[in-house]
This record gives structure tokens, sequence and C-alpha cells, in this order.
């Protein structure tokens, strides 16, 4: 870069935008926003399946298949294209997926910041915070869709703000449609509450626009049918991965794309406004941080630069698009404020801290532009040139280091670890049913797409996911326990699941081995057998002493403590000496975890007696004293619903009366067994 180039970086008089790019100028710059993020995501990105959706979204990458609702058509051709380099793994290869659309999407903040003046130095500082912060960093390094969403976003708002400037041009119109078109085919979502933002933003140029309108909605219709449009057909010709199978009318086409079938996870009974309001706490906080302190501070100033310079309408947009993505979604969402939520939600607003870089390199610009130059110095511009790299590098460094161990996750293996450990239990040709994300993904990665245990025939309970469904889907509940309990029936395969037994009605005994149970045909309906595998006590304690960065791998660690603790609890209850003897060491683990303790809490609570109270009550005692954030809503309420529960046995109604209460105070879900307590004594919560 010459000289001239180098020092125009941070003219305190910049030119229209229009008239600085140039290939000389801002290719290095434009280079370095794409490939430094490129660089830390491939040196962090996990070489195995994750959770999150990563295990589904790779299973449909490799099997160009039909992911969840609503289908995520583009990313999954995008991931399955990737997967045919000649090089690594298939979960290595999709995590690059994502690697490669978040490092262009650093490249289009990179691009808006250029267009909302700011130079090359201050438009990479923007670029590079946005790469490094704790979100976008995380979803950019796993196959999920988040990343596709900010770089078809910033390529659309920059589309419409460099086309204010040149409205004549049909063409970049036209691309704009296009591309917010081809978002819509991804997470429409969250581009749907992105649109009055982005109308804001080409308002300025309507009267050009207007007779175009009907030429750019079409654009934008036809890009967002096509990718839909396969989805489809590829759904008829039945690839082995679909969520729901072949989409056969417009009504399955509808429940599919309109997430109709999500309806209970996006609002919760016992959601109210204190869970808003806890959450816009949370992204409050999230937004001063994800950036940096400094960085955020240089995006107050460069929100307020704006206002001053800019029109009203362009720096409008990018306000609306910021409270869409966060403060409106909040409130529409409606869901209980926990960490399990918060993993799910955390996402959603990476376009918002997008925004917040570019605010940040007009900050920064502005900054540098009032900045006086040392006396001594004859060229002032070369200082403020050296003080522009010397932030980005510094504020960059600094984020780096702080979300560094929080998403290098190179050396990951949980989920390696969960499925050697279940598979490994398994005797030959067994059937296993698997039920929820954190099985059906990696264990379905494991086994269809790395050919693991391939004498195991894997199923999903619900008929999801995989093409080998007993049953469709969206059938009736008694119309999938009819052919389920055929199934059982009729193979003399091995059958295991890791359902709970209320959500697997095979009308058989059942032999539970901790982290799986397994169906005993010979045996009496509901009876129950027990068994302590070899290894037992070696990954109990592994799993105990497991502390997981990921809110994912928290709440599958937290699921797989509380079941191996029902088995403890019911080898308490049978009073067998010799199981006593050989779980003593193993209870004595799980006394040390609040799971583990209410997994044999509540065997011994529903099926003891008298003679267990005491023990009961230092378990649940205990239990209280080792809860953390990591504890759901519900589990937290579970806790004091079993203690009221022990006291209302033992006479003590007033004080059971008092912790029921609370109970539903913490979790007023329909769930919450406190509420049929508290009918019990003749109150209505």
């Amino acid at each position: 870069m010459s000289r001239q180039r180098y020092v125009s970086a941070v003219s305190t008089s910049p030119p229209p935008s229009s008239e600085r790019f140039s290939f000389l100028g801002d290719g290095p710059a434009l280079a370095a926003a794409v490939l430094g993020p490129l660089l830390l995501y491939g040196l962090t990105l996990p070489r195995t399946v994750v959770l999150e959706d990563d295990g589904l979204f790779l299973m449909a990458g490799a099997h160009l298949g039909v992911a969840h609702p609503p289908g995520y058509p583009l990313y999954t051709l995008l991931c399955h294209l990737v997967t045919w380099l000649p090089f690594g793994t298939v979960a290595f290869l999709g995590h690059l997926s994502s690697a490669i659309l978040g490092a262009l999407a650093c490249g289009g903040v990179y691009l808006c910041a250029r267009l909302l003046q700011a130079a090359p130095v201050p438009a990479v500082t923007a670029a590079w915070l946005f790469a490094a912060s704790e979100h976008v960093w995380a979803q950019a390094i796993i196959a999920e869709v988040y990343t596709l969403n900010a770089l078809l976003f910033f390529a659309t708002y920059g589309l419409i703000l460099y086309g204010v400037r040149h409205p004549a041009r049909p063409r970049l119109w036209m691309a704009a449609a296009a591309g917010y078109g081809l978002s819509l085919a991804n997470h429409w979502p969250l581009m749907g509450l992105a649109l009055p933002g982005l109308l804001l933003a080409a308002l300025p140029a309507w009267k050009l626009l207007l007779p175009k309108l009907p030429l750019l909605l079409g654009t934008a219709l036809v890009s967002a049918a096509l990718p839909y449009a396969w989805m489809v057909l590829r759904s008829w010709q039945e690839p082995f991965i679909s969520f729901y199978g072949p989409i056969t009318n417009w009504e399955a086409f509808w429940y599919y794309v309109s997430r109709s079938g999500y309806a209970d996870v996006d609002v919760s009974p016992s959601a109210g406004w204190d869970d808003r309001l806890a959450f816009l706490g949370w992204f409050g906080n999230e937004v001063i941080w994800q950036v940096t302190l400094p960085g955020f501070v240089l995006a107050l100033l460069g929100f307020w630069v704006l206002l001053r310079r800019r029109p009203l309408a362009e720096v409008g947009s990018g306000l609306l698009v910021f409270l869409g993505n966060s403060v409106a979604l909040i409130m529409m969402l409606s869901v209980d404020f926990d960490f399990r939520q918060i993993a799910i939600f955390r996402p959603y607003s990476l376009v918002c801290y997008g925004l917040l870089a570019l605010w940040l390199a007009v900050g920064l610009q502005y900054a540098l532009e009032r900045l006086p130059s040392p006396a001594v110095l004859r060229d002032g511009a070369w200082f403020r040139a050296g003080l522009a790299a010397l932030a980005c590098v510094g504020m960059t460094a600094l984020s780096v280091q702080a979300h560094w161990s929080l998403n290098d996750r190179s050396a990951s293996d949980f989920t390696r670890w969960y499925a050697d450990m279940l598979f490994g239990l398994l005797p030959r040709d067994a059937v296993l049913f698997v039920s929820g994300d954190t099985d059906t993904g990696p264990l379905g990665y494991y086994h269809f797409v790395e050919k693991r245990r391939p004498d195991v025939e894997l199923l999903n309970l619900h008929g999801l996911v995989y093409g080998n469904r007993l049953y469709p889907p969206r059938s009736s509940l008694k119309h999938k326990e009819k052919i389920l309990r055929r199934f059982v029936n009729e193979t003399d395969r091995p059958i295991f699941f890791t359902a709970d037994d209320d959500t697997f009605p095979h009308g058989q005994g059942v032999r539970h081995h901790g982290f799986v149970k397994e169906v005993l045909r010979k045996e009496k309906p509901h009876s129950l057998r027990l068994e302590v595998y070899p290894g037992a006590e070696r990954d109990f304690e592994a799993l105990l002493n497991l502390y997981p960065t990921d809110g994912w791998e928290r709440f599958q660690r937290v699921t797989l403590l509380h079941k191996y603790g029902q088995l403890l609890g019911y080898v308490v209850f049978s009073g067998d000496p010799a199981m006593l003897e050989q779980t003593r060491r193993l209870r004595a683990l799980a006394a040390r975890d609040f799971s583990g303790l209410m997994g044999m809490a509540e065997v011994l609570l529903k099926y003891g007696g008298r003679t267990h109270w005491t023990q009961i009550g230092e378990w649940l005692e205990k239990a209280g004293t080792l809860g953390s954030e990591s504890l759901e809503k519900w589990r937290r309420a579970r806790l004091l619903y079993l203690k009221g529960v022990l006291l209302g046995r033992q006479g003590r109604t007033d004080h059971a009366i008092a912790l029921f209460r609370q109970s539903y105070d913490v979790y007023p879900h329909p769930d919450n067994l406190a509420i049929e307590a508290l009918k019990h004594h003749g109150i209505t919560p």
C-alpha cells in the first residue's frame, strides 16, 4: 500500500465513501477482515460433533437432507458443498462451512463500516471485534445457521447503503432484493424482524424504487422460494435425514416452514415479565462486553456521531434492526430465564453485535480525527494511523483472550466420550431408541455418518430425523404406541432406550443400566431389574469431574448424572446387600452433585417408606446447598416440591404447604406437581 493511501486510512476529512474504495487501498484491509477471523475459527473449531443442533446439521449436510423447521435449505446446500473437500471428517468440514460464512460476514461488517465513512483500519477493527465476540465466535465454529444469517444481513444492508448513494443503479437493488430473499430461505424469523430497519435504510431512494417495487418483490420472493422448492423436492426423494419426512402438501409445507411444531418451545406457560426483564438485563450486559468495554464506549460515541453526521434514516435503520433482533424478540418469545434458554437464545442476536461493531468503527474514526498529534511530528496522519492499528490489535487481543477459554473447542470430546460409553454398553445387533436433540444429533452423526456400530439399529422414538422411522412423526400418540409395541413384541433383538419410562410405552419390564435402559420381554410389565455395568464407576466419576463451559454440554451432564442417580436410588430401595456394597463409592460420588442427589431422593421418596425418611431428608438438604446457575427453573422447583412431600408425610403440613407455594412461585408451570399438591390441600395457586 502506498504512503498516500495508507495515510488516507485515517484522514481527518474523508471524501465520500464511494470515492474512497480502491482495490489497492481496500483489498488488503478487506482480506485481513476476512482471513483473520477465518484463522481464529480454524484454530478453535471442534474436530468432532458437538451438541446444540450440530449433529443434525452435519447429518443433513452429509446426506443432503432436510434439517429441523423451517428447514434451512440454503445452509444445508452450502454445508453439503463444503463436505466435498478432500480432507478432514464431515464434522470438521461442516464446522469449517460455518467458519467460512462467519469470516465472510466479518467482511460484510468491514464493507458496511466503510460505507458509514469509517476508514480501513477502524473498519478492520469492527470486523475483528465482531469476529472475536463470544457469541459470534461460538456459532462460527459449529454447524449452525447464524453465521450465514449474519452474512446475508450485512450483504443486504451494505447493498442498500450503497444503493442509496447510487439510486439509479438497478442492479444494486436487484442484488439487495435477491440477498434478502435468500436470507428468508435461511432464518426467516430473524430476517423478518430486520425488515423494518432495512426498509428504513432504503427510504431515501423511495421515489426511484417505487416503480421498481413489483420487480424487487418478485426477485425477493423467487430467491426465497427456490431453496424451499428444492427442499420440498428433496424431501420427496426421501433422503435418509429428513426431519418430518416427505412434504406432500401445502398444509405439511406450512407446518414445516412456520415452525408450528415448535410453538411450545417459543412460549412457556411459566414465563412472565420477570423473565423478559431478566433476559433484557442479560442482553444489556452482553452488549457491554461482547466487543470489549472500550469497544462499547466507542460504539456509543459512534452512534452519537452518526446521529449528528448521517441521515436519520441511515442511523435509525441500524437501531431498528438492533432492537428487532433483541428487545422485540425477547418480548415475543416469552421463555423461562435459565441457563438452558440462554444457550438457546444467545445466537439470535449476532447481527446486533455486528451493528455495535459498525458504530464502534465510526466512534474510533471520530476519536482519531479529534486526537491532536504531537508537535514534534510533521505528519500527524502517520501518528493517527499507528494509534488506529494499536487500538485494533489491542482491543482484538483483549477480546480473544477473554473469550478463548470459552470457545477453544479444538479438543472437545464430550460427545465422543458419550457415544463411546453408550455404544460400548450395547450388545451386538441391539436396537437403540433415542429422543431429544442431545441424543438424536450426536449419536446419529457417529452412527450414520462415521458408521460406528453398524450392527446397531438407531431409531428416533418420535419418528423424527432418521429415515428408518417406524411411523410418521405427526401420527397420534395412540398410533405410535400401537406400532411401537408391535415392533417390541415381534423383534428378537435386544432393545435399549435413553428416554424416561413414561415416554417409551413398550409395555414390558426394564433393566436399568443407569445411563440407558433395556427392555425385558419375559418380565412382568413395569418390573425393574438393576445392573451396574463394568466401568460404571469410572464413567460416572469422569462425568462428575467434567465442568464444561458450553451450556448444552452442561445441560447434558446434569441430565446424565440425574439418570444414574435414579439407578442408585433404586439400589437403596432394593436393600440388596451385594448391590449396596457394589455401589457404595458410586453413591458417595453422587452425593457430591445436585443432580445425583435429586435422582436418588426422587426414587426413594416415590417408592420408599418411613425407614428411608432420614436418608431422603439428608439428600434433599445437601442438594439445596449444591444448587447453581446451571439448574433450570423446574429443577429448582422440583427440589422444593420434594421437600414439601417429605414434610407432608412427616405430618408437618403447614411447612409442606409453604414449600409447595415456593415451588409454584419458582416455576408456575402446569407440569409442576406442586400445583396438584396445593389443590389436594384445598389451595388454588
